[in-house]
C-alpha cells in the first residue's frame, strides 16, 4: 500500500528530529522550504506537521514558526557534588554531558560578590564562564570568580581558557595546598534574564519556566576559623533540574532508639 505524502515527510522528519539534526527546541524549516525540500503541497506539509504535533514532537510558536519540542528528563543534582562528580553521575544514567570551553577575564569585584567572598568591592579577580549541555540541551550557565591572588601566588591554571576537570577547590588546593574546610550554598530560583532566556531556549518571556541560581561558596580554614576561596554561580534551567541531599546519622540519631508505636 503507498504511503501518503504527508506520512512520509512526517517520517523524514521525525527522523531528523530522534537523530537531532534538528535539535531539542530548535526550529524546522519553514513552511515554503518544506514545500520545496520535498515538492509538496501546502495542505501536505500542513498534514504532516500536525501529525507530529499529534506525536508531542512538535510545538507552533506564534510568529516564530515550528519547533521541535523539548522532550525533558529532569536531571537530579546533588548539591554535595562536585562538577567532576555530577558528570560522572550523569554517565552512569546514561545521559550525555558536555561542557563548551570556559571564557576567561580578569574583572573588579562588584558589591555582592565581594561581599560574598569578604574582599573589598574592586579587588581584582578571574572570572570563569562555562556553558554546560546534558543530551545536547542547554543544562546550566557557570560562572567563577576566583580572587587574583590565587593566580598571583601560583595558581595559573585559573587565567587559562581551558576546563579544570578536577574542580577548582580541589585545583587550589592541591597547587596552594590550602586547606579545605567545606562549603555554603546559597539558592535563588527566579526569572530568566534575556541571556538566560536564549541560552536556555525557553519558548516566551509570557510563560517561562524559572531558573535556579547555586552559588556555592568554597572556604579554607585559618586562624578565624574559615574565610571563602573563591565562588561559583551557577544557573540552572528549573524545568530541567532537581536538587537533593544527604547526610550520614549524627551518632545521637545512630544511638537513640526507635519510637515506640502506640496502637
Amino acid at each position: 500500500m503507498a504511503v501518503a505524502a504527508y506520512a512520509r515527510i512526517a517520517e523524514d522528519l521525525r527522523g531528523k528530529i530522534a537523530s537531532r539534526y534538528i535539535k531539542p527546541g530548535g526550529p524546522l524549516p519553514s513552511e515554503l522550504e518544506l514545500r520545496d525540500e520535498y515538492g509538496a503541497s501546502r495542505n501536505t506539509v500542513l498534514d504532516a506537521i500536525k501529525k507530529l504535533k499529534d506525536e508531542g514532537l512538535v510545538e507552533t510558536r506564534p510568529g516564530q514558526g515550528w519547533f521541535a519540542r523539548v522532550r525533558i528528563v529532569p536531571f537530579v543534582n546533588s548539591i554535595d557534588w562536585a562538577d567532576a562528580t555530577a558528570i560522572e553521575q550523569a554517565r552512569a544514567r546514561g545521559r550525555v554531558p558536555r561542557a563548551a570551553p570556559p571564557t576567561v577575564n580578569l574583572q573588579t569585584t562588584p558589591t555582592e560578590m565581594a561581599d560574598r567572598l569578604r574582599v573589598p568591592v574592586g579587588t581584582d579577580m578571574i572570572v570563569r564562564r562555562q556553558e554546560w549541555f546534558l543530551d545536547e540541551l542547554p543544562w546550566k550557565l557557570q560562572t567563577a570568580w576566583c580572587p587574583k591572588a590565587w593566580y598571583d601566588k601560583g595558581a595559573r591554571r585559573l587565567l587559562t581558557a581551558e576546563d579544570i576537570p578536577e574542580g577548582i577547590g580541589a585545583y587550589l588546593h592541591e597547587e596552594l595546598d590550602l586547606p579545605l574546610a567545606g562549603t555554603t550554598f546559597y539558592f535563588l530560583p527566579r526569572k530568566p534574564n534575556s541571556s538566560e532566556l536564549s541560552f536556555f531556549g525557553f519558548p516566551d518571556e509570557s510563560d517561562t519556566p524559572y531558573v535556579i541560581e547555586l552559588i556555592r561558596t568554597a572556604c579554607i580554614a585559618d586562624d578565624d576559623g574559615s574565610r571563602p576561596l573563591y565562588a561559583a554561580v551557577g544557573i540552572y534551567a528549573g524545568d530541567r533540574n532537581r536538587f537533593e541531599s544527604s547526610r550520614p546519622a549524627l551518632p545521637t540519631e545512630q544511638l537513640a532508639p526507635s519510637p515506640s508505636v502506640m496502637s
